[in-house]
């Protein structure tokens, strides 16, 4: 009798102790899922803007510019805060077939509290493609 009157709070102590684990774990697993989709996202846009410059090459009807592959990256950017989506393209050496365009993204996820990440994290993607048109 007086042993069990000495464990009263215990039980107490370790569910606080489980459930503060458990949702740390499930918080850390929800934010780096959160990470991997805007990285995915941002590859994604960062692809789709490489394609609209190699088929808007010097030989097409409508040349691509900087601006109109920064409007497709961000189109392409479903999700994420699209204003912060950086976008640079540069063409090497010109824009005619079989010149290359490269389209590089960058954008720094927030994370939902300053727990894990404080300053955020800079993701970086970029796609190559040689013009065909």
């Amino acid at each position: 009798m007086n042993r069990k009157h000495g464990e009263r709070g215990a039980t107490i102590l370790e569910f606080g102790l489980a459930f503060l684990v458990f949702f740390s774990a499930l918080y850390a697993i929800m934010e780096f899922g959160r990470i991997v989709a805007s990285y995915n996202i941002l590859a994604g846009a960062a692809r789709e803007g490489a394609r609209y410059a190699m088929v808007h090459g010097s030989a097409s009807g409508s040349l691509a510019t900087a601006s109109d592959i920064q409007d497709v990256v961000r189109g392409w950017a479903v999700g994420l805060d699209t204003s912060s989506v950086a976008v640079t393209t540069t063409w090497t050496p010109g824009k005619a077939p079989g010149d290359n365009v490269k389209v590089q993204v960058s954008y720094t996820v927030t994370p939902f509290t300053g727990l894990i990440l404080k300053n955020g994290l800079t993701l970086q993607s970029s796609s190559q493609m040689a013009i065909s048109q």
